[in-house]
């Protein structure tokens, strides 16, 4: 089971990844849909991304 300490941390880095790497409209409709629950951070191929909450997947 994933700590909850740890999986936070995983989320602050990739918030802190998004908004360095994206536009800034594009990060503010990607943190919408992180709040609403849609979306959740995940690992992909070695970096942080995002991913749908339904599909599973290597998430933090």
């Amino acid at each position: 089971m994933v700590d909850p300490k740890d999986a936070g941390a995983f989320a602050e880095r990739a918030i802190a990844d998004s908004r360095a790497t994206m536009p800034a409209n594009l990060f503010e409709a990607t943190m919408a849909l992180y709040e609403q629950g849609r979306i959740e951070p995940r690992l992909i191929d070695g970096e942080y991304g995002w991913g749908l909450v339904e599909q599973g997947g290597n998430n933090g």
